[in-house]
């Protein structure tokens, strides 16, 4: 058993050291050989732009005191990875999803959610520490990331496709059978890992996002997000927000 942790851990460094570093002034990725430089450069330009963004759209409400995460942010290339992912001051990107993008101009295919991702990184809400069946609690964050990804992405991707949110939550609903109470949004998600009850919690999360702001403002929103009650923010429940959100929701309804 030791000599199989030991082979793995070997593997796992030799792995890390051959990576290769591509250095700019707020982030670094990291790379194997196979990936051409100009698919890393190219990365680095969206990284670049899309962080502007995300910092930008942030920074429009005062509610807004910057990030927790004061590492310097990493961006691997990987090959284990099948979906973009976050995990701290780092994002993952498929390597095939960058080759997609980069060299086969394969957006139907390509899907990196690099905004998705780094507003992960620029926007931890209150809720993220607390732990449900051993998940982090990412109810309001997965919803801005959502919301932020539809609003602001370079091309068409998961779990909207382009399509607008509310009515791609109607759609979806009406395919899973109803609206996922959003108390359940999380617990679905995870349970789900695929699917169409996974897509549509996503969905939703980033549909009542985009409601609240529209609706309630980007401060009072950010309040939300740091773990203010409803209540106190919008004179209103978190169960009374709710049945307006679902209302207008099926209001789109042909």
């Amino acid at each position: 058993m030791l000599k199989k942790i030991f082979s793995f851990s070997l593997w796992f460094f030799s792995s890390y050291v051959m990576a290769k570093s591509y250095e700019t002034e707020h982030f670094t990725i990291e790379y194997d050989d196979n990936v051409p430089k100009s698919a890393v450069e190219q990365l680095a330009k969206r990284v670049k732009d899309n962080r502007e963004v995300v910092l930008a759209y942030l920074k429009q409400t005062g509610e807004y005191t910057g990030t927790p995460i004061k590492e310097p942010l990493a961006v691997y290339i990987s090959k284990q990875r099948r979906t973009p992912y976050q995990n701290w001051n780092t994002i993952h990107i498929p390597e095939q999803r960058v080759l997609n993008t980069f060299l086969e101009n394969d957006q139907e295919h390509a899907g990196m959610a690099v905004i998705h991702e780094l507003t992960h990184v620029y926007a931890v809400s209150a809720y993220r520490k607390n732990k449900k069946n051993s998940y982090e609690d990412r109810f309001y964050d997965d919803g801005l990331a959502v919301f932020m990804q539809h609003r602001f992405g370079e091309s068409p991707g998961y779990p909207d496709f382009g399509k607008d949110l509310y009515r791609a939550v109607l759609e979806k609903s009406i395919e899973y059978g109803e609206l996922i109470p959003l108390k359940q949004t999380e617990e679905v998600r995870h349970s789900a890992r695929t699917g169409l009850g996974r897509q549509l919690a996503y969905l939703q999360e980033g549909a009542f996002t985009q409601f609240l702001i529209e609706n309630y403002g980007l401060d009072a929103y950010w309040k939300l997000y740091k773990g203010q009650q409803p209540k106190d923010v919008t004179g209103k429940s978190f169960a009374q927000l709710e049945r307006e959100w679902s209302a207008l929701m099926n209001s789109f309804k042909t």
